[in-house]
């Protein structure tokens, strides 16, 4: 990220001391997935996840197509829990990470033939702690210390959405988003207290503040298939070193997708979606070595009615996603692969649900690999 002129050196130089010393690779330090702005978390429902996203635009719980809030018959409550647990493995080396996100929370209700929701959810993560022993040579004794670097926070997506049946078989959707943001990042080293040499330490924040505008419309032309499709048109995007120095703008980057599914076969639902996202619009926020990447995102996935529990059936969930990442490692272009399982329990008479699923994804660039473990908990609450 840009830095003012009058802070630049001495956060560069301090970094650079950081990481002297004979540091380990620094591609084993952190996530592959945490690079540039961050992770793109998507704003997928646990139940959109457990399908490998391939339902993204026609799922009401996921604040991705405006016109599919429209599948929310009933007033309803929405929120989320996702752990995900990562290890990187680079020249041999292997560094095991851990990230708790809530990455989403939804209200909707419907007035006559007008269904409208309120979501907050994350647009991009980019917390990580990294540290590691380390030797400083001070004078001529060698003293043992311990490196830190660490950033918390990233940009937030939050979504007004409204939705309109001009039929049965036709909606359309528009949705309003505001895309706020704070990253703090930090650098420093501790000395052992027998060396009596203390501690230093360097933090800046970047705040961020963005807007956009999305459309949608969900179709059925054919008895048992059913379209959906959204775009999403990027307002700008600044960033600012505290909360007043600006120090880089762009814009929310461009988004087009498309899902389809198909229920003509008894007891499930087979699904697909494509959709790209055009990241280098981000790109007047950082120098021109950042290395942003437009990506491509393709989903496939079924779900299938389970036993009765209850009123209502259980439904299991299984899905393959295969997507670009907005971000490069070195020159390599970072992607990600992910299979995905998760079953759907109603409770509480049907008036909720209970989502769970989990998903193995694997990210690579060049030599570097990634594998993670993400477990999603989604609730969903409908009073009567």
């Amino acid at each position: 990220m840009p830095m003012p002129a009058q802070v630049r050196r001495p956060v560069l130089g301090t970094f650079a001391l950081l990481l002297v010393a004979g540091a380990p690779p620094a591609a084993a330090q952190g996530a592959l997935s945490l690079q540039g702005f961050g992770y793109p978390v998507g704003g997928q429902s646990t139940r959109s996840l457990g399908v490998g996203t391939s339902i993204a635009d026609l799922d009401p719980q996921s604040p991705v197509n405006p016109a599919a809030v429209v599948m929310n018959a009933r007033a309803q409550g929405y929120f989320q829990y996702e752990p995900e647990f990562r290890s990187v493995r680079a020249g041999g080396v292997v560094a095991d990470t851990r990230t708790s996100r809530f990455p989403l929370f939804m209200i909707s209700g419907r007035q006559r033939s007008v269904t409208m929701s309120l979501s907050f959810s994350s647009f991009m993560d980019r917390t990580w702690a990294n540290s590691y022993a380390d030797t400083q040579t001070v004078g001529a004794e060698r003293i043992a210390s311990t490196v830190l670097t660490q950033s918390e926070g990233g940009i937030a997506d939050a979504r007004f959405a409204a939705a309109y049946s001009l039929n049965e078989k036709v909606h359309f959707g528009l949705g309003l988003h505001a895309f706020p943001g704070r990253n703090r990042v930090s650098f420093g080293r501790a000395f052992a207290d027998s060396a009596k040499a203390g501690a230093f330490s360097l933090s800046d924040s970047y705040n961020f503040s963005g807007s956009a505008l999305s459309l949608g419309a969900l179709v059925t032309p054919t008895l048992h298939l059913i379209i959906g499709g959204d775009l999403r048109f990027g307002g700008p995007l600044q960033m600012r070193l505290g909360d007043s120095t600006m120090v880089g703008e762009g814009s929310i980057p461009f988004r087009a997708g498309l899902t389809a599914t198909y229920d003509g076969i008894p007891g499930s639902v087979l699904s697909a979606r494509v959709g790209v996202d055009r990241w280098t619009d981000l790109a007047g926020l950082g120098s021109a070595s950042l290395g942003l990447a437009d990506a491509t995102d393709m989903a496939v996935g079924a779900e299938i009615v389970g036993p009765r529990f209850g009123s209502s059936a259980v439904l299991f969930r299984t899905g393959f996603r295969s997507r670009g990442l907005p971000f490069s490692y070195g020159t390599d272009d970072v992607r990600e692969k992910a299979f995905s399982g998760g079953i759907g329990l109603p409770v509480l008479a049907g008036r909720a649900t209970l989502d769970l699923a989990v998903l193995r994804a694997s990210r690579t660039a060049g030599a570097v690999t990634e594998k993670a473990w993400v477990i999603s908990l989604g609730v969903g609450i409908r009073p009567q």
